[in-house]
């Protein structure tokens, strides 16, 4: 799907499936979509054929698109048209099979990622702010930005917590420059209120989370009782949470 009609129809698209997510490959219009619906157990299985399975998931998911990321990594020119031919080089496909085959992929190709998670409200005015640093921008995006949605959780730390949340991830291939891009993407999320993946690249210390974690506070005072001494602290941990009570 073009993606102006995929975030005009963003909110249809998401409440019409059990999991939605899509997509967008920069310096194009295009998405690729994906919409998974639990089934019955006695609902039986219709998989994917080994060779298209093969031919999906294998060689054009990884073979080709790694051998098209190393190509567009030696000349950046490329990398627009290139992604103009991988946005529409995956077919459709309607296939019935187990949770772990569906929503388990091998990835081969090496890349550096950012996902910020923000109101699901917010998830278009984000993608837009993404689209627009992009074209005003010399960089030359390889990977497709992946947008998905989840619930919103009573968890004090989770990224979902208390609101319906859209999940944004940006790649780029390992080798290539990503800290202008990844800036860009966080000043945009971050306006939205976004919080970053805790296991994923992003730029903020203690004070910018503390912004984002209402019952950061709260977390901590426990952290500082149960490990005063930061013995299961490390560099990240210190810098995204501060350093324990004891230990400074």
């Amino acid at each position: 799907m073009r993606l102006d009609e995929v975030l005009a129809r963003f909110d249809e698209l998401a409440d019409g499936t059990d999991h939605f997510e899509f997509f967008w490959f920069p310096h194009t219009e295009w998405t690729l979509t994906k919409q998974n619906t639990r089934v019955p157990l006695d609902a039986g299985l219709a998989p994917l054929s080994g060779l298209r399975a093969w031919w999906d998931d294998d060689f054009l998911s990884n073979t080709m698109f790694g051998g098209t990321v190393a190509l567009g990594r030696r000349v950046p020119s490329l990398v627009a048209p290139i992604n103009r031919v991988s946005a529409r080089a995956l077919g459709s496909r309607t296939y019935t099979d187990r949770s772990d085959k569906v929503f388990v992929s091998r990835r081969s190709v090496r890349f550096t990622e950012m996902e910020y998670a923000v109101p699901r409200a917010t998830a278009v005015e984000l993608v837009t702010g993404i689209r627009r640093a992009v074209e005003r921008n010399d960089w030359r995006v390889a990977f497709p930005v992946e947008v998905r949605v989840a619930a919103g959780d009573d968890i004090p730390l989770s990224t979902a917590s208390g609101r319906d949340t859209a999940y944004v991830a940006v790649h780029q291939a390992l080798g290539v420059p990503d800290e202008p891009y990844f800036r860009a993407v966080e000043e945009v999320a971050s306006a939205l209120g976004g919080r970053p993946h805790w296991g994923k690249l992003h730029y903020l210390d203690a004070d910018g989370v503390r912004t984002v974690y209402p019952e950061l506070d709260a977390f901590l005072a426990v952290r500082d009782r149960l490990d005063p001494e930061g013995r299961f602290a490390n560099a990240y941990t210190e810098r995204v949470l501060g350093v324990a009570s004891a230990a400074t």
